[in-house]
């Protein structure tokens, strides 16, 4: 008799237990994820899963956080208000460099041969034909970034020494593009869409990085949130690719997002054409460690950081 009192007890705790066992589990699935994200043709698949409903579908409740730069969106992730973000190959190496526990999870796009992301443009109505003819003409781009390390490639495949190529500091995309147009600087380095606005409108393409396998984008999170919220992480990656797979079966279903995200301009509204993006992977290893090669010589970082410290390929749909 005085069994039943103690069974019933520890039936009821147990029954406790699982109820905020369940509850905790249910709110870490909850978790709002705050993910950086720039006006970038490469994002547009974040913007298709959050314009359609994809997050909400595979049960990830996402706030994608628009910024105008890498450096705002850099240091709003440096400062814990983002759990990921958008960047290119570059930012979270020099994050990771630095000390910052940020792990890279899937590459979303990248250059081939019939396709680039940057590129380099002389003036309207300049004769510069080449990275010869610049002879020592700075280039304005954003330093110790994907464009700085183009630029430099782009010269040096041309027979242009390290030593002699000239740059000149502009952070701001739209700034630097204006400035180009309006001949206050000779050359820029600029990203798609505005290469092909600027081509449009009179400047000269020096070169672009078509095939340069170190122009990639990628998705990041900080370790701490993949730690303690890998499932999901993972239905966040398998919304992304049911937007890759959404864009590239009915493009022109998906324009509408385009044209408001990306902010082409109004020449541009009705007939650039949307991007097709591959499945995500990993980073390509050896475009990786090109990258750290180059920040490392640039002595941006200081230490060895493996591919396995810098990729997590666990969590791909």
């Amino acid at each position: 008799m005085k069994t039943r009192p103690t069974v019933t007890k520890s039936l009821l705790i147990a029954c406790l237990l699982s109820v905020v066992t369940y509850s905790v589990a249910m709110a870490k699935d909850n978790i709002a994820i705050k993910f950086g994200v720039l006006p970038a043709l490469q994002a547009l698949p974040l913007f298709v899963a959050e314009s359609r409903g994809l997050f909400s579908k595979h049960g990830v409740d996402v706030e994608l956080i628009l910024f105008n730069t890498t450096a705002e969106k850099d240091i709003a992730l440096v400062s814990g208000s983002l759990q990921g973000c958008f960047a290119d190959l570059v930012t979270p190496m020099i994050l990771r460099g630095n000390g910052r526990d940020i792990v890279v999870v899937a590459k979303t796009y990248d250059t081939r041969f019939d396709r680039r992301m940057f590129a380099v443009l002389a003036k309207p109505g300049s004769e510069t034909r080449s990275f010869k003819e610049l002879d020592g003409k700075p280039v304005a781009i954003s330093s110790n970034s994907v464009v700085d390390l183009v630029n430099e490639k782009l010269h040096v495949n041309d027979g242009v020494s390290k030593d002699t190529i000239n740059t000149i500091e502009s952070k701001n995309i739209g700034l630097r593009f204006q400035m180009l147009m309006t001949g206050q600087i000779e050359a820029a380095a600029l990203p798609e869409p505005l290469v092909t606005v600027a081509i449009s409108k009179g400047a000269r393409l020096l070169g672009d990085d078509s095939g340069l396998g170190e122009s990639q984008t990628v998705l990041v999170f900080t370790r701490e949130f993949i730690k303690n919220n890998e499932e999901l992480s993972r239905r966040f990656l398998a919304a992304v690719e049911e937007a890759n797979n959404l864009i590239n079966e009915n493009p022109d279903s998906v324009r509408d997002i385009m044209v408001e995200q990306v902010r082409l301009p109004e020449s541009l509204k009705s007939q650039y054409p949307v991007p097709k993006f591959p499945r995500l992977a990993p980073p390509d290893r050896d475009a990786l460690n090109s990258v750290l090669s180059w920040l490392k010589q640039r002595k941006v970082i200081h230490s060895e950081i493996e591919y396995e410290q810098a990729v997590n390929e666990q969590l791909l749909p």
